[in-house]
């Protein structure tokens, strides 16, 4: 199914990052006019007011040229997920109507909700940081080497505790992930016996049994909330060092570059890093939300492909105006007959006996009819 996803908004994406990447060289060049202003207001009497003003009708033009692409970018990506939503919601529904009668024991309506309501979006989230997989990356390595233009390696201090950060966010994504993936199951199951209960409502009531169901629900309810607490506190942890990094970084590579390699910090080495790591915190605040929606779209696109390769009931073993010829359409209307099965052989599962073979049944226009038995006998 990514393939086809690809294959059906490929070159879109592919538009959009390109104006993402755009956009994100314009915020790089705002560091160089600040350390190009500074550097003059340093030189005291060389002040050249003529290059500074250029400087800044420059910044002022490609700020404009910055904010109409992230406005077209914004307004493709929001195209994307309408398109992208009502495709999915489009090939879930038509399969759920052509599952044979099996696979409709085997998926209940709640999980199928669940996939339409929560599974969809997940996968719709990760398409939308689709570019960032390599902007990201590529941002991170550009802004390390205009800090390393500035103050040396202590840069790759900073580059140190950005990877000691990835290596512990790796951890929480994991555990994070198999959190997710135990939600979902819970969710399920919940979903299931809330189905049953609506199903089998005048069976619960006539046995007195409310009290009974309504404990097997909260049981359920009880562990998905316990599921759901700990992803909360993994989300909260990831914040943490969301937040966390940018400072240990900037206060890191500082102090290496003040104290070990005993070089003086000017106003323009200063303030250009201080624009530096504040861009850095971008690129360092989408990594982990790039991994957390990747591991959630993994198990829901999981999820979505198991059921879209159910078994489908034989269309060839029922007949209807749609697929009959017109000879056949015409002995039917001759004899005025709506229904009829012909040797029909009915089962929930063909590896059990049939409930039902060698059936013939004739129902013509107007003959009154009914059908008795349990719910779903």
């Amino acid at each position: 199914m990514s393939a086809t996803i690809i294959s059906l908004y490929g070159c879109r994406l592919i538009f959009l990052g390109i104006l993402q990447a755009l956009a994100l060289s314009c915020t790089l060049y705002g560091p160089v006019v600040l350390k190009a202003i500074l550097i003059q207001v340093e030189n005291g009497n060389q002040f050249d007011v003529e290059l500074v003003l250029k400087y800044i009708i420059s910044l002022f033009i490609v700020q404009v040229v910055q904010a109409i692409m992230t406005a077209h970018v914004n307004l493709g990506n929001q195209i994307l997920t309408i398109k992208l939503t009502s495709a999915l919601q489009h090939l879930l529904f038509q399969k759920s109507l052509v599952l044979n009668a099996k696979c409709r024991r085997a998926k209940t309506t709640g999980e199928i909700a669940n996939m339409f309501s929560t599974d969809i979006q997940w996968i719709i989230s990760f398409a939308l940081f689709t570019n960032q997989i390599w902007l990201v990356p590529a941002q991170l390595v550009v802004l390390l080497a205009m800090l390393y233009s500035i103050i040396g390696w202590a840069a790759f201090i900073g580059a140190t505790v950005i990877a000691l950060t990835l290596i512990s966010n790796n951890v929480l994504v994991s555990a994070q992930r198999r959190a997710y993936k135990m939600l979902m199951q819970q969710k399920d199951e919940r979903m299931k016996a809330i189905n049953e209960v609506f199903g089998a409502m005048h069976i619960i009531k006539m046995n007195a049994w409310e009290e009974k169901f309504g404990d097997k629900i909260n049981t359920l309810r009880k562990a998905e909330l316990l599921t759901l607490s700990r992803l909360v506190i993994i989300n909260s942890m990831q914040i943490g060092f969301l937040f966390s990094a940018p400072v240990l970084v900037t206060v890191a590579s500082f102090a290496i570059y003040t104290l070990i390699m005993q070089q003086s910090m000017t106003a323009a080495k200063v303030f250009t890093a201080l624009s530096l790591f504040t861009l850095l915190r971008r690129p360092m605040m989408y990594l982990p939300r790039m991994l957390a929606s990747l591991m959630q779209a993994l198990v829901a696109l999981k999820r979505i492909s198991e059921f879209l390769k159910l078994e489908e009931k034989d269309v060839n073993n029922v007949m209807t105006r749609e697929n009959m010829t017109q000879n056949q359409l015409s002995v039917y209307d001759d004899k005025n007959i709506d229904v009829q099965i012909v040797n029909g052989t009915f089962t929930w599962d063909f590896n059990i006996k049939p409930l039902f073979s060698c059936i013939d049944l004739t129902i013509r226009r107007g003959e009154f009819i009914v059908i008795h038995g349990s719910v779903g006998e």
